[in-house]
Parts: structure tokens; C-alpha cells; sequence
């Protein structure tokens, strides 16, 4: 089998070696996947310039999800399985032609949804829908901020936020990503590099109008997210892009860690306020449960489309590199996908 390997921090085109490793074996409540592809996620982009905490020693092979064939099944797994085309979590490991998936947090999916669209489900719109629909109830009429909207998680955000009936306010980067989310019927899309977000909010919407936030940038924006916050609203942090193009040293995990600030709970039981962290690799360690049942209800989400992820781009195994540098450069719209 042969594996995308990052064997040293730093620029795509240096981090990542083809190599070819020994074949891998299902532990009891496992799966063994032929892999056709997998998807890309900014932990991996993080992952590679040494600022995952949650990553392996080098050299690693990371990967959350793939799309593929179940080859074998251990000993606690269905054979019924075997030779099913599933999307599945993989918790690293993924950027490989063989991969090894705990059942429990796999999706059977046909022939007809590509690649890129069924690796889109597993990660961005299982973080998406664990906190639009598994851990909370959104109601209709209110309102939702979303950072990086225009990114694959923002993406499906969108989409499940609105099949609750949640009007959402978009935050994206660039000219093309705002006619992008125009497309995806954002409600209130904003160039963050061009308006100040928290100013156009409170002009048009009011103070404190949000009822829910969902950041996966952290830094400076937590802050501003929080004077955003309505009473009783829920603000959901599940990444740290703002960490992302500095150096890993201790001086910069500091800045970052101050930039993003501390919060009293008494403060926020004052506002009737909440704080969520989602990280979903905690959830395949402790609870692969949530991952399983959050994927297979998005499968038929998709099936009777009521969700389109979108997918954008598909790179050969042999740009990778590029692939990567897609993702980190910010300026890539949805999922991006790389198949063997």
C-alpha cells in the first residue's frame, strides 16, 4: 500500500513523501478500506505546519476521511460490509491507498455521489450538523453568524441552518466567495477585508442580535463574536485558523491564546449565555456513536437532497502539494478532495 507521509514541518511542497508501507489489518471493531480518495481539512494544513497539538510525532500520515470499498472486516464489524463503496472517519491515516475505520463511524453510500461530495459529508458537515442539529435545537426566525462561510464547514452551516429557518449573516474574504454565498442564499453576506462585520451588524440588526456563532477562526474574532452574542445565545469555537502562518514556537501559542482571551462562566450565566467547544476527534475516541449518527443522518439528508456540498477541487494524488496549498491559501471555495 502506499501512504502520503509527512515526514517535516513546513512548506507542501517539502512536508509530504509517497512511500510504500506494509499492509494494514482491522482491529476487532474495525473495517479495512481500498481507498478511491480523501478529503482535506484545515487540522490538516495545521497538522503540517506542526501547530495540531492533537497530531502524531513525525513522520505521520494524516487523513480523516476517505471514500472507498471495504475490503475486510474484523472481528466484531458486519461482514455484510464487505464490498460496500462508504465514506468513513479514519482519526489520521486517511492519505493512503488502505485505511483502517472503526464501523461505528462509517456511512454505506451509492455509486453515484463522487468522492469529494461524500468526504464533504464526513468531517466539515458532520462538525456542522453535530451543532446545528445533534446537540442543540436552532429555531426558526432567529439568526446565525458563520465564519469562513464560504469554506466546506461553512458551507453545510449554511445549508442546515437553513432547513431550521435560520436567516445567516456569512463572513468571507473575497469578492468571489461574497458572489458565492449570494449563490448559496446567505441572507447577510460580508467582506470582512472590506467592512468592519461587528459595526455592519449592529447598524442593520441591532445589538447583541446573534443567537448563534459559529467560529472556527478564534483570535481576535472571539472577542468581537462575543459583544455580537444575544441573551441566551450560544457561541460555538471549533478551530483556531488565526494560529494558522506563524511559527510554532511558545511566544506565538501565547499571543494567540491572549488575542482569543478567558471567559467567566459567571459572566455568560449573567447573559444567559453558552460556550461550546466541538472537536470531533474527541468525539472518535469517547463517543463514536455521535460521528456514526451524525453521518448517516447526512447521507440521507443527501439522498433526498436536501443538502449539495460543494466540492472545490479534486486533485490527483500527485499534486498534493497543490492541493494543500489551496486550502491554506484561503481562497479555495468548499471541499477539497484528492483521490489515488
Amino acid at each position: 500500500m502506499k501512504q502520503a507521509t509527512i515526514i517535516k514541518y513546513g512548506h507542501a511542497d517539502e512536508a509530504f513523501k509517497i512511500q510504500e508501507s506494509t499492509p494494514l489489518s482491522p482491529k476487532a471493531n474495525e473495517v479495512q478500506i481500498e481507498v478511491e480518495g480523501f478529503g482535506l481539512n484545515y487540522a490538516d494544513v495545521m497538522a503540517r505546519n506542526g501547530l495540531y497539538k492533537e497530531a502524531p510525532k513525525l513522520p505521520f500520515v494524516p487523513g480523516y476521511e476517505v471514500v472507498g470499498r471495504v475490503m475486510k472486516t474484523g472481528a466484531e464489524a458486519p461482514e455484510s460490509l464487505i464490498g460496500k463503496r462508504v465514506v468513513a472517519f479514519t482519526r489520521f491515516g486517511g492519505y493512503a491507498t488502505e485505511a483502517v475505520a472503526d464501523y461505528r463511524a462509517l456511512g454505506v453510500i451509492s455509486e453515484e455521489i463522487s468522492g469529494g461530495e461524500a468526504c464533504a459529508l464526513a468531517t466539515q458537515y458532520c462538525t456542522a450538523y453535530y451543532m446545528t442539529h445533534y446537540f442543540q435545537q436552532m429555531r426558526k426566525g432567529e439568526i446565525a453568524l458563520v465564519h469562513a462561510c464560504a469554506g466546506g464547514v461553512g458551507t453545510a452551516l449554511t445549508q442546515l441552518c437553513h432547513l431550521k429557518g435560520v436567516k445567516v449573516i456569512g463572513l468571507c474574504s473575497s469578492d468571489e466567495k461574497m458572489e458565492y454565498l449570494k449563490a448559496l442564499k446567505v441572507a447577510y453576506p460580508i467582506n470582512y477585508n472590506q467592512t468592519d462585520y461587528k459595526k455592519w451588524i449592529i447598524k442593520h440588526l441591532g445589538k447583541r442580535p446573534v443567537d448563534h456563532i459559529f467560529n472556527a477562526v478564534a483570535g481576535n474574532s472571539f472577542k468581537i463574536d462575543l459583544k455580537l452574542l444575544g441573551y441566551g445565545g450560544k457561541l460555538f469555537c471549533f478551530g483556531g485558523a488565526a494560529r494558522s502562518g506563524k511559527k510554532n514556537n511558545l511566544l506565538n501559542d501565547v499571543s494567540f491564546l491572549f488575542k482569543t482571551g478567558f471567559v467567566s462562566p459567571l459572566f455568560m450565566m449573567m447573559k444567559a449565555q453558552a460556550l461550546i467547544g466541538v472537536n470531533m476527534l474527541r468525539f472518535a475516541d469517547h463517543k463514536v456513536e455521535v460521528i456514526g449518527t451524525c453521518l448517516n443522518e447526512l447521507i440521507q439528508l443527501y439522498n433526498d437532497k436536501k443538502i449539495a456540498p460543494k466540492v472545490g477541487g479534486a486533485f490527483p494524488i500527485e499534486k498534493l502539494a497543490e492541493a494543500h496549498m489551496a486550502l491554506e491559501s484561503g481562497k479555495s471555495i468548499g471541499k477539497i478532495y484528492v483521490y489515488w
